[in-house]
C-alpha cells in the first residue's frame, strides 16, 4: 500500500507539476506566446492552483531560471582541477558547452531578459539571479587557476563569458553551422588569455 503524501509532499509535487508544464509551454510557445492559461491546461491544473502558488507568468519563469542556475552552478562546480593557466580557458569552454547543450533555453532567456530590461522589478530579480551565476564562476576560475590574479580578473572574465554566452547562441540559431563551436572556443580562450593570461604570457 502506497503511503499517502503529506501536505508538504503534495504541495511539492503540485509546484514541481506545475514548473514542469512551465517549462515545457515557455519552450514551445516563447516567453511572449506563453499564458498561465495554456501552463494550467498542460500541467492539468486551474490558474488558481497557480496563482496560489505564483505572481503570475513572469514569476513561473523566474522561478524555473533559478533552478537552472543552481543546475548550471553544480555543471561549473564540478569542473576538475587541471593545469592552472588552462583554467580560463577551460570554464569559459565548459559553460560555452552548457549554453550550446540546451539551445532553446538560451534563446528563451534571451528573449525574457530584453522584456526584463522594460521593468525595473523584473531587471532587479533577474539581476540577482545573474549575480549569482558571476559569483559562482568568478569562484571557480579562482579556485581553478590557483588565486594567481587579482578577484576583478576573474569577476571580468566571468562576466565576458556569461556576456559572450546568449550573443553567440543568438548567431548559432541565426547562422547555424556557419558561427561555428570551435570559433566560439577561440574566442573564449583569447578573452581568457586576455585577463588570466597564458603559457606564453604571464599576468601582469
Amino acid at each position: 500500500m502506497r503511503r499517502r503524501m503529506t501536505r508538504v509532499e503534495q504541495a511539492a509535487a503540485t509546484r514541481a507539476a506545475l514548473l514542469a508544464a512551465a517549462r515545457a509551454v515557455f519552450l514551445r510557445s516563447g516567453y511572449h506566446g506563453t499564458t498561465v492559461d495554456a501552463v494550467a491546461q498542460e500541467a492539468g491544473f486551474t490558474t488558481g492552483a497557480i496563482y496560489a502558488r505564483f505572481a503570475g507568468k513572469a514569476d513561473l519563469f523566474l522561478a524555473l531560471l533559478e533552478e537552472r542556475v543552481d543546475e548550471r552552478s553544480a555543471q561549473l562546480r564540478a569542473l576538475p582541477a587541471g593545469d592552472p593557466l588552462d583554467a580560463g580557458t577551460a570554464v569559459t569552454r565548459q559553460w560555452a558547452r552548457i549554453l550550446r547543450s540546451d539551445l532553446d533555453w538560451t534563446l528563451l532567456v534571451v528573449e525574457f531578459r530584453v522584456h526584463a530590461a522594460r521593468d525595473p522589478g523584473l531587471a532587479a530579480r533577474f539581476a540577482e539571479l545573474h549575480g549569482r551565476l558571476v559569483g559562482v564562476l568568478t569562484d571557480v576560475l579562482a579556485r581553478l587557476h590557483g588565486g594567481q590574479a587579482p578577484r576583478e580578473r576573474y569577476e571580468a572574465l566571468a562576466r565576458a563569458g556569461l556576456a559572450m554566452g546568449p550573443g553567440a547562441a543568438l548567431a548559432r540559431a541565426a547562422e547555424g553551422e556557419a558561427f561555428s563551436d570551435e570559433l566560439m572556443e577561440e574566442v573564449d580562450a583569447a578573452v581568457a588569455a586576455r585577463l588570466l593570461g597564458t603559457r606564453e604570457g604571464a599576468v601582469s
